[in-house]
């Protein structure tokens, strides 16, 4: 109103005027204007001092959101450790290999509209004659280009258009299921927020629900019909399309990226087993992790994995493999990979070295263990028997068939276990490979090849058990001067009888404890133990270390169990009669042992009383750029068990006679002339009219002992008769190989 010149509502009162004039800035224009420049300088100061900030300090955050860059760490694979057997075979290695990946987007089809907007736009960058064209005649040369790398990709991995088509479609539909379920998983819980909104929308029960729509309504997008799709990780990652190239396909692809765009180079290790199943019990398997897998690991350490496991690396599942782990494990390399927005690699950058693992050196000796575990599987069924049991206690011996069985051989000093055969046993290449096939195959096999019957089966081991019970028998009681009269059965002829009376009606007459270990006389041992008693018969079980597990450096052994009276505890699992006493004295009633154990007992009688640990890894040597290291020797464990000698001489000399003497329940299928044995046969009945379980324990040379052996025929028949020949065998391999000389 006063920039008019003349206002026809101006105060005529010079008092009003007076007072109107004290502030007005209508009357003062030019303070106006120049207030306003002020404000708007002021104003402007203020952008242009952020603007400078944003370009000093924020500028490379401005730059990466505008050409995103995704920088990721990779773990770069590591090379665990060989095993070899003592006499230089390779039995496991990882075999390193290259694999060639591609970027999901150069493997879609039909492509992303999105990816092929962005290739053309690269394209027309990089070519002035293609810079002319139109998008829809460069995106022809795109998928050109496309082609033509499929093409290359085939010549190089050596594979038919069909392979690479297959592995293409295949990745693809694993890719597109996992953004499917990303995407419902996306709707479903923009559905329920929407639902909760139009909820809280139609009815306020207070002002802070008015408070939260309003800055609902205010800070959120506007909600859409459906939210655009997720771009998951696969989408812009590499995917292996052709496995294990040569070193001549790598080198042509790094030294042409240009013509290989969207492909990578990917090293990995395969563990080999060359031997397929040579001690494959022993050895054991690695395999792959899952992811849960690797979730449960983390949750049971308490801080970081020191292994570093990740999703997909191999962990030991049984034998050596799995004991060792931790030393055989090779430790993963870190790089950081830079991806650009459509995941083409910008450049790597190494942050830590891998570093391989150690190596383990088996006391296994290949050529024995072979040996060994031949002359088992001429004997193991094929197959397991279906024919019923006949009544009234008869048996056909043409029904039988030994269902598996194990072969042992041992220094009796140090525990070097030289064969550990186990046999029906799987193929670890086959295993490794990870046939779904072969799997079902092993586990629909009643044979159960997947059991060690090394350290994992437990068995009633029969007359072998005797050794133990004349060591109670001669350390409560002083050893026996006086002979034995054996009538061939303890009391009654229907029970608790000699093997000879069974056959032949009669007994081994006047006996002493060197003929009964010999002639294998189940009345003096049933005698004996009567005579002393449960309590040291149990003591002794015990200080040889049945009832618990040897300490083998195997996983998942079995430590067996001694019937004792302590057994009928009101929580114990079995009930222990008198009865039971005179059965353990034998080797039977519910006595179960694994032949590991009686390994170790066959050892302590040969060397004199020294309870040996077994082991299998007789050296531990470093890898890699490690090599220089000098190698781990495990120490020898020991423990000494208080047996006087002249019970150790009674008892190698009745082992000893067992062989060499006409009389001895071996002398037909194990003696030899070019070499003195000890040993003890044993036949452990199973009941249910199925065939005993035959054994034999042993050790050579018996004049100076230096290996222990055990042979065990699960199901096999008689422990002279069908393991005796075995022994025979397995002594004479011994001799071949140069371990014991001939007299």
């Amino acid at each position: 109103m006063r920039n008019q010149p003349h206002s026809q509502w101006q105060v005529i009162d010079a008092a009003a005027e007076q007072r109107e004039s004290a502030w007005s800035l209508d009357r003062q224009v030019e303070l106006r204007t120049w207030l306003l420049i002020g404000i708007a300088i002021v104003g402007l100061c203020v952008i242009g001092i952020r603007i400078s900030q944003l370009k000093a300090y924020r500028q490379q955050s401005f730059l990466e959101n505008a050409n995103p860059i995704t920088i990721r760490e990779e773990s770069i694979p590591a090379v665990d450790g060989r095993i070899f057997s003592s006499d230089g075979q390779l039995l496991a290695y990882d075999d390193e290999r290259f694999n060639v990946s591609v970027h999901y987007r150069w493997l879609e089809d039909p492509p992303d509209p999105r990816w092929l907007r962005s290739q053309v736009k690269t394209l027309k960058k990089r070519s002035l004659e293609l810079k002319e064209l139109s998008d829809d005649a460069a995106e022809e040369q795109v998928l050109e280009l496309r082609k033509n790398l499929w093409q290359k990709l085939i010549l190089a991995g050596n594979i038919t258009p069909e392979e690479f088509e297959k592995t293409r479609k295949k990745i693809q539909k694993q890719v597109e299921g996992i953004a499917e379920v990303v995407d419902r998983n996306q709707l479903e819980k923009k559905q329920k927020k929407d639902a909760e909104q139009e909820e809280r929308s139609g009815s306020f029960s207070s002002w802070d629900d008015v408070w939260k729509l309003v800055k609902s309504e205010l800070t959120e997008p506007p909600s859409r019909g459906r939210p655009d799709p997720i771009v998951i990780r696969e989408e812009l990652d590499y995917h292996p399309i052709i496995q294990n190239v040569s070193t001549s396909v790598v080198a042509e692809i790094e030294s042409h990226p240009s013509e290989y765009p969207g492909v990578r180079i990917a090293p990995s290790t395969t563990r080999i087993y060359p031997r397929g199943n040579l001690a494959s019990h022993i050895i054991g398997l690695r395999s792959s992790l899952r992811e849960d897998q690797i979730r449960e690991r983390r949750a049971e350490l308490e801080g970081p994995d020191p292994l570093a496991y990740q999703a997909g690396d191999r962990q030991g599942r049984f034998g050596v493999e799995r004991s060792y782990n931790s030393i055989l494990r090779g430790l993963p390399g870190s790089q950081k990979v830079s991806l650009a927005r459509a995941g083409d690699l910008i450049k790597t950058e190494k942050i830590r070295s891998s570093q391989s693992g150690k190596h383990l050196v088996l006391s296994l000796h290949s050529q024995l263990q072979l040996a060994s575990e031949e002359m088992l599987d001429e004997l193991i069924s094929p197959e397991p028997s279906l024919i019923p049991p006949l009544p009234d206690g008869l048996v056909d011996p043409s029904a039988k068939q030994t269902q598996g069985g194990c072969v042992l051989v041992m220094n009796i000093y140090s525990g070097e276990l030289l064969a550990a055969a186990s046999s029906p046993r799987p193929d670890l290449q086959k295993l490794a490979i990870g046939s779904s096939d072969y799997w079902q195959e092993l586990n629909s096999d009643k044979r159960a090849p997947l059991l060690s019957r090394v350290t994992q089966v437990l068995l009633a081991p029969g007359s072998t058990f005797k050794p133990v019970t004349a060591v109670a028998l001669c350390e409560t009681d002083g050893v026996p001067q006086e002979t034995f009269q054996c009538r061939g059965f303890l009391d009654d002829p229907f029970s608790h009888r000699c093997a000879i009376f069974q056959s032949y009606g009669i007994g081994h007459e006047d006996i002493t404890l060197t003929d009964a270990i010999a002639q294998s006389c189940n009345v003096y041992f049933f005698a004996a133990a009567r005579r002393m008693g449960s309590a040291p018969l149990v003591t002794w079980c015990d200080r040889f270390g049945f009832g618990n597990t040897t300490g083998v450096d195997l996983p998942f052994e079995q430590s067996g169990h001694v019937p004792a009276p302590r057994d009928n505890q009101p929580e114990g699992k079995y009930q222990w009669y008198p009865g039971d006493n005179l059965g353990l004295a034998i080797g039977q009633s519910y006595l179960t042992v694994t032949p590991l154990q009686m390994l170790t007992m066959t050892a302590l009688i040969a060397n004199g009383g020294e309870l040996v640990t077994p082991r299998v890894v007789s050296r531990i040597a470093s890898g890699g750029e490690n090599s220089e290291k000098p190698d781990i020797i495990p120490p020898v464990k020991s423990k000494p068990i208080p047996i006087s000698p002249e019970t150790i001489t009674a008892i190698q000399l009745g082992m000893k006679e067992a062989v060499a003497s006409p009389k001895g329940t071996a002398h037909k299928t194990a003696y030899l002339k070019e070499i003195a044995i000890a040993g003890k046969t044993g036949t452990a009945q199973t009941g249910g009219n199925r065939d005993s379980h035959a054994w034999f324990i042993g050790y050579v040379p018996a004049d100076r002992p230096q290996y222990a052996f055990v042979i065990m025929l699960e199901h096999g028949g008689s422990g002279g008769a069908d393991a005796g020949p075995l022994a025979k065998k397995l002594v004479q391999s011994l001799l071949e190989l140069g371990f014991v000389e001939p007299k």
